[in-house]
């Protein structure tokens, strides 16, 4: 569960929370749906998991765990980065950043035990300690049409390029840390003390509104950003997730726990399996790692993993989905079932063929 404070704080805003502490929903949940075209929104993400990583041996630890190159991180620069298994499988997805000395790892809170027992039995005689500080430090998501022009008037910020990092100059925002997240609109992730958070949240809230976490989702589907929860922890090569097309792997850097496999496949072929952003005609509840089988017009049928899924701001659903590449390739005509009605594979914001393929 979150913070106590944090959760009288959101109950007090008219918030009814799940059993992690995300919000379902707010004073109009019929309303919710329409804010992200509007105008900036804000949501708690204090559910998600957060561990401090410090010590003199911090950054060659993590830099040996993880497939980003995590010597680029800086208190002005934050990277998103994989955490394997030794098959190349990804069992968590990190946004990693640093405040003075210290790192943090920012991902599911579904994975926050397994993670911090898994990277603390690799740390042995190294000089570094983990600690799990999701009590102390409160994570907000902030998106939206003028998000940007809102962060700098309220807190005196102003981040140009994504994964850029700083701390609010306004001295009424005490150990306040942003990051621009990549997004359909300027997208921030904040994370601060509860005290600073509740006067971050409100701030934020004079030109804008709050909103439930199911949006906030809906975001990163439509960025394309993966996420891997207890639910598809270790079901998918990092490859499969497009995390070499979000420069979340670096092939430069050293070894890390599945690297082989990882560097294998990007050097000497080509995925069989990639990521995919499905448009569905009608509202269907898929959940993290179930399978989603549809017919093409020739009534071939094409199987997709489901990473990620939730309601359209208008009608539908969205949904993130892993498939064979070959299978999708000679599908003809549209995709559909009785329960999804059309079904529309929808290009991702980033480029998926690069020079090397």
């Amino acid at each position: 569960m979150i913070n106590n404070d944090w959760q009288t704080f959101l109950t007090a805003q008219q918030a009814t929370l799940n059993e992690q502490g995300a919000i379902t929903a707010l004073q109009f949940p019929e309303l919710e749906r329409t804010i992200l075209t509007h105008g900036p929104a804000l949501t708690s993400l204090a559910h998600d998991a957060l561990l401090e990583v410090s010590g003199d041996d911090a950054l060659s630890f993590l830099n040996g765990q993880f497939t980003n190159d995590i010597k680029l991180v800086s208190e002005d620069q934050a990277c998103y980065s994989a955490y394997c298994d030794p098959k190349g499988q990804v069992l968590a997805i990190m946004l990693v950043f640093k405040m003075g000395d210290n790192y943090y790892l920012s991902f599911d809170g579904s994975l926050k035990d397994t993670i911090q027992k898994r990277l603390q039995m690799f740390i042995m005689r190294s000089k570094v300690t983990l600690v799990d500080v999701s009590q102390n430090w409160i994570k907000i998501g902030y998106a939206g049409q003028f998000a940007d022009l809102e962060i700098q008037r309220r807190l005196d910020v102003k981040l140009k390029k994504l994964l850029n990092t700083a701390q609010a100059k306004d001295e009424g925002f005490p150990d306040l840390t942003l990051i621009k997240v990549p997004g359909p609109y300027h997208s921030y992730e904040i994370f601060a003390p509860v005290a600073t958070a509740e006067k971050a949240w409100d701030a934020l809230k004079r030109n804008g509104e709050a909103t439930n976490y199911l949006d906030w989702r809906l975001l990163k589907i439509l960025a394309g950003i993966p996420s891997v929860s207890a639910q598809t922890s270790g079901q998918f090569i990092a490859q499969f997730l497009n995390l070499d097309k979000l420069e979340q792997i670096n092939f430069k850097k050293g070894c890390y726990p599945g690297q082989e496999i990882i560097a294998r496949l990007h050097y000497r072929s080509q995925p069989s399996k990639r990521m995919f952003r499905l448009k569905l005609a009608q509202l269907v509840d898929l959940e993290p790692g179930s399978e989603l089988s549809l017919i093409d017009d020739n009534e071939k049928k094409h199987k997709f993993e489901v990473v990620s899924a939730t309601a359209d701001i208008f009608s539908g659903t969205q949904v993130l989905a892993v498939a064979t590449v070959k299978s999708l390739e000679v599908a003809i005509g549209q995709l559909q079932s009785e329960a999804t009605g059309l079904v529309t594979i929808e290009p991702h914001p980033y480029p998926m063929v690069s020079v090397e393929d």
